[in-house]
């Protein structure tokens, strides 16, 4: 278990990070992390084929967090906003980097590039930044065979997106990268807090729909009196229950149990996931290259969290 610092250290209370996980933690780690990547790989596809058709991104980021803002707001009204645990710094940047900001920075970039570029540069960047930033925010060692898994995630992500970059998509990779921070911050926090996965969903959640929803309303663009109902139902159910509340719970679970590098690592295989349903779905059929940078990215999640999990075993 790890050693907890009960006093406060600067904005955020520092838990410093444990030995690495034991084998059944990782088994239940991939496990949760594995389904989280095959909500979000979903909700990339959603996302783009909305921003394609009836709906703008302002429209469905609102669907989102009505709804996750709704079912979790119990939480919030039973267990507070954890201020003393996060401080100022540790809250913006959990609601940064799991509410409003992170979903409309994807929603954004998704009306400049394809769903695959930003499955591919999203998780790949922030998987790198965390196990960079970790080895002196959270004591995480970044073994060699962790830097080679941080250098082919890396590898893989960009191919991906190079392969089927097109004219006027530099936009969306710029506003993928921001996208890729902000999740990051939202990853160091997690981690050093040690708050838990429902806990810290919840507040993303409430915090986005009671911040955002009053700014949609008034001053940003809305569809929501010329979309189908049915698209607004789809974006509403899927975004607002799967990928925010159980995608992002899921996340939370595998980051608790495989550590920040490692648990951020499996969000790279969601570019995997994307393509195999990006195919039949958005009709993207991967060619040659894309699946050797989807081999690239697998090798990577393999040496950032099942090697290390199988070395605890040993």
């Amino acid at each position: 278990m790890p050693l907890r610092d009960t006093t406060m250290t600067g904005s955020i209370r520092r838990t410093p990070a444990s030995a690495a996980p034991s084998g059944s933690a990782v088994i239940i780690g991939l496990a949760w992390g594995l389904l989280g990547v095959l909500v979000w790989s979903g909700s990339f596809i959603l996302t783009r084929f909305g921003v394609r058709t009836s709906l703008g991104p302002f429209d469905i980021i609102a669907l989102r967090f009505m709804v996750a803002g709704l079912l979790l707001a119990p939480v919030i009204l039973r267990r507070g906003l954890a201020w003393r645990r996060l401080g100022p710094l540790g809250l913006g940047l959990l609601v940064l980097g799991g509410g409003a900001p992170y979903a409309l920075l994807s929603a954004a970039g998704l009306q400049y590039a394809p769903a695959g570029q930003a499955a591919a540069l999203i998780p790949g960047l922030m998987t790198a930044a965390v196990a960079l930033i970790g080895i002196r925010a959270l004591g995480e060692p970044l073994t060699r065979p962790r830097m080679a898994g941080v250098a082919a995630v890396l590898a893989g992500s960009i191919t991906i997106a190079a392969v089927s970059a097109g004219p006027g998509q530099t936009p969306g990779h710029a506003i993928f990268l921001c996208a890729a921070l902000v999740w990051t911050g939202y990853v160091m926090v997690l981690r050093r807090s040690a708050i838990d996965g429902l806990h810290a969903t919840a507040i993303a959640a409430v915090v986005s729909a009671v911040c955002y929803l009053p700014v949609y309303a008034l001053f940003l663009p809305s569809a929501f009196g010329t979309a189908p109902v049915a698209d607004m139902a789809i974006q509403a159910i899927y975004q607002g229950v799967g990928a925010t509340v159980f995608g992002l719970y899921a996340f939370n679970q595998a980051v608790r149990r495989l550590g920040a590098a490692g648990g951020a690592a499996l969000s790279a295989l969601i570019p995997v996931v994307t393509m195999a349903l990006a195919a039949p779905l958005l009709g993207e059929v991967p060619g040659p290259i894309d699946l050797v940078a989807a081999l690239l990215i697998t090798a990577g999640v393999l040496l950032l969290t099942v090697l290390r999990g199988c070395r605890r075993l040993g």
